[in-house]
């Protein structure tokens, strides 16, 4: 049985009060499992955040970094101003870290806050080998540039969280970005009206559980052998990439 819980996450920033609500305006339990590989299940966790919360970099200094929930990390990452900013978000730290040049932080530091942010629209929370994963979708928002969708992969250690990247996770954060929040949502809950998506939920789950490489599979068959126009269009945010 479903049970569904309304409810509301405070989360602060320096310049920025998020109140985030969950899939329908409700938080639900009883969570399936997300079966990882042969060896490994998680308890997982679906959430959409409220239509239009938006993310800015209103973060001047690393000092005023604290990471302890990933949306404070997706602010952080979205406001770094040095290389030694991005080495701190990034779990390896600078060994790990993606390398910037100059120019980049200069763009950062003088961008219209107002302008380019990040707008969160969902996340997955389950466990990856004991650690807190999670992964977060958002669309990026630049000044006279496309809007850019895209999806991270996050961990929490020692109590704090940190960007990484996982081979064993290549695909699922394609799957996250691409998928309507709808659509995600009625394959790990199962509780959507739509028999389109009872049947990929049925295709996807072994013993009730949702079947992370049975997921890659249904996802990969809409573009190979030949792209299913009809699924694309129903399945995909059309914002996405």
């Amino acid at each position: 049985m479903k049970v569904s819980i309304t409810f509301y996450i405070k989360v602060c920033f320096l310049n920025l009060t998020m109140f985030l609500t969950s899939m329908s305006h409700a938080q639900k339990t009883n969570n399936p499992n997300i079966i990882l590989s042969i060896s490994e299940e998680s308890e997982l966790n679906f959430f959409e955040y409220e239509p239009g919360l938006k993310l800015k970099a209103t973060l001047s200094s690393l000092n005023e970094v604290k990471n302890k929930f990933p949306e404070e990390l997706m602010q952080s990452i979205l406001a770094a101003r040095n290389q030694e900013w991005i080495n701190y978000n990034t779990l390896g730290g600078e060994e790990k870290a993606t390398k910037k040049e100059q120019s980049h932080f200069d763009k950062i530091i003088k961008m219209n806050k107002e302008k380019n942010y990040f707008e969160l629209q969902h996340k997955l929370t389950f466990e990856l080998g004991g650690v807190l994963t999670c992964i977060v979708k958002f669309y990026f928002y630049q000044e006279n540039e496309k809007l850019v969708s895209g999806a991270y992969l996050l961990q929490k250690v020692n109590d704090r969280w940190y960007k990484t990247s996982s081979s064993s996770l290549s695909i699922l954060p394609i799957i996250v970005m691409r998928m309507k929040s709808e659509v995600l949502s009625g394959i790990i809950y199962g509780d959507s009206e739509i028999e389109a998506i009872k049947e990929i939920r049925e295709r996807t789950t072994t013993n009730g559980s949702l079947d992370l490489k049975k997921l890659e599979d249904e996802f990969a068959s809409w573009y190979s052998p030949e792209k299913d126009e009809a699924k694309i269009g129903a399945y995909k945010d059309p914002k996405s990439w």
